[in-house]
């Protein structure tokens, strides 16, 4: 097949090729795999790389580049390698790995440029897989992509920027960073906020790395409309949910009770049991109540609605395994060993089910149905942002309909406000970075 660029994506290729280091924060479904694929095409041509190393999520190196690579006669001659347990050869063009296996690497002399794609996986200045790569690094070209730079707060570009530049733009410790730009808001110091003007000074140190591209403002595709489905929590169900909330401990019918141990826990406690069910110490499942089941059912056996396709996001194996008893036609993602993406987009499977965190990168569904459910909410904006734009992307014909069921008066509540202020941030920042000169004094 033919590769035609289209002029963004070529756009985001020269700036691949004319920059060392460089940060892409490019939106989900503008094609930055095959931009990047060119770029390093151009530069093996010009003789000034030898070899590429790509290090991706699990899923996205073992699907998505391979396939990308194969799918475009431009990139058939790239002699393309798997580092899963194996050492680098010395002889191919293109070396793929995922992050979990960074640390088994003992060498980064085998290639002069790396990709570090979903670059919000090096976000944590305390990574021991980025520590260890890090002396590594010495004149490689670095180029990180990702479409939301900073997912969740402004303080996670730091490890993220440090990893492409060695700390010249924002420093190379973290704690001098957070003091230079943050202020804690507590005593102990858990919470930091930026100070006056900090979003500003920060933009416009990175402003020469970056370039940005959205597909809001580049895409011609169908509006995504998000619809909050209200789910009441029956009598008993409300009645184990305050309790939890109340005194951390729960009893149930049997004698089998659920155990809050510390905030952490208990938040994760409150979550399933809004869902209908939770694990106990023993690690069984204790169905709760069924209303969020029961909603789930009645939005995709409506009327207007039974012969779609979902994609249904869940964040527990419990939730899955009861999805999919409801729904004769549900399929577990990670039941799946064949090409889940070929499989969604010719029509095999009715109703997806999945854990955001497996299915949130580098999947193109947009060809198998333009609708997600969200049966339980997720904290991270980035996993939320990447989940849906498996659909809500480029070659969708069809609007993209976003369904969240939430437990009214529950924790769900104020996972999906965080969303949206998380989102918020994140959209200021985009906005700053692509119309930097104007705010510019």
């Amino acid at each position: 097949m033919q590769l035609k660029l289209e002029p963004y994506q070529e756009e985001m290729r020269d700036f691949l090729i004319t920059h060392e280091r460089a940060a892409a924060f490019v939106s989900p479904g503008l094609g930055k795999t095959a931009a990047t694929l060119s770029a390093i095409k151009y530069l093996m041509a010009e003789g000034v790389c030898k070899a590429a190393l790509i290090v991706a999520p699990l899923r996205v190196a073992t699907y998505t580049w391979p396939n990308e690579i194969k799918k475009w006669k431009e990139f058939n001659f790239f002699k393309v390698e798997s580092l899963r347990g194996t050492k680098p050869s010395g002889e191919a063009d293109i070396y793929l790995i995922n992050y979990e296996q960074l640390q088994k690497l003992s060498s980064l002399d085998f290639c002069d440029l790396i990709v570090f794609d979903e670059l919000t996986k090096a976000k944590n200045p305390k990574s021991e897989r980025i520590k260890h790569i890090r002396p590594m690094l010495r004149n490689h070209r670095r180029w990180g992509l990702t479409g939301t730079p900073r997912p969740n707060s402004l303080l996670e570009l730091f490890a993220q920027i440090r990893l492409l530049d060695d700390g010249q733009r924002l420093g190379k410790s973290f704690d001098q960073f957070k003091r230079s730009y943050f202020y804690p808001t507590d005593y102990m110091e858990y919470n930091w906020e930026p100070k006056p003007d900090a979003e500003k000074t920060i933009y416009a140190k990175i402003e020469d790395l970056q370039i940005t591209q959205r597909s809001s403002d580049l895409l011609k595709i169908p509006d995504t409309i998000v619809e909050d489905i209200d789910v009441g929590l029956p009598v008993e169900g409300r009645k184990i949910y305050n309790q939890l909330e109340r005194e951390l401990l729960v009893f149930l019918s049997g004698g089998k009770e659920i155990v809050a141990q510390n905030a952490a826990i208990l938040v994760n406690k409150l979550l399933q049991v809004a869902g209908g069910a939770s694990y106990n110490e023993d690690r069984e499942t204790i169905v709760v109540h069924e209303a969020k089941i029961e909603a789930l059912k009645k939005l995709v056996n409506s009327k207007e609605r039974k012969q779609d396709r979902f994609i249904i996001a869940s964040n527990y194996i419990h939730e899955r395994e009861r999805i999919c008893k409801a729904l004769p036609k549900a399929v577990d993602a990670s039941t799946i060993k064949e090409n889940l993406e070929d499989l969604w987009n010719s029509g095999q499977i009715k109703y997806l089910v999945a854990d955001p965190r497996s299915l949130g990168h580098g999947l193109n569904l947009q060809q198998g149905g333009s609708n997600v459910i969200w049966f339980s909410p997720t904290w991270s904006r980035e996993l939320y942002d990447q989940f849906n734009a498996r659909v809500a992307r480029k070659g969708q014909t069809e609007i993209t309909t976003i369904y969240r069921l939430i437990a009214t008066n529950t924790i769900d509540e104020a996972v999906i406000e965080t969303l949206r202020e998380r989102g918020d941030n994140q959209n200021a920042m985009l906005n700053i970075l692509t119309n930097y000169k104007k705010h510019v004094t």
